[in-house]
């Protein structure tokens, strides 16, 4: 099964962190690229600002539900942030945690990440 032709069943699997960090070595094969993994790294720092991050990527605007621009963006990373909170969330807070870490340990930087 490749990622590509089923990101659902990676995201309902939990799979989607761990997958990120196995790819992210290879640049052919890595599943965000830098603008996503920086959306992805602000998010990962302070999931409470899921609203504020949106926003701030064209995502989401004031006094409207999160994210809800974030289909017609194509963004992977604002998809997980979108459904952080609802009852079928992309990430759940063991990912998270997994994703923090690795940002923080191997000094994982993505392009617009600002912590």
């Amino acid at each position: 099964m490749s990622l590509s032709n089923d990101m659902g069943f990676v995201m309902r699997s939990h799979l989607l962190a761990a997958s990120i960090i196995a790819r992210h070595a290879t640049p052919e094969n890595q599943i965000l690229d830098d603008s996503e993994l920086g959306i992805l790294q602000e998010y990962c720092a302070d999931p409470s600002k899921k609203d504020e991050i949106l926003m701030k990527h064209g995502m989401s605007k004031p006094g409207s539900t999160a994210g809800n621009r974030v289909q017609d963006s194509g963004s992977l990373a604002g998809h997980c942030i979108a459904r952080h909170g609802t009852s079928d969330p992309a990430l759940n807070a063991e990912e998270i945690e997994m994703l923090r870490n690795w940002f923080e340990r191997d000094g994982v930087r993505g392009g617009d990440a600002m912590l």
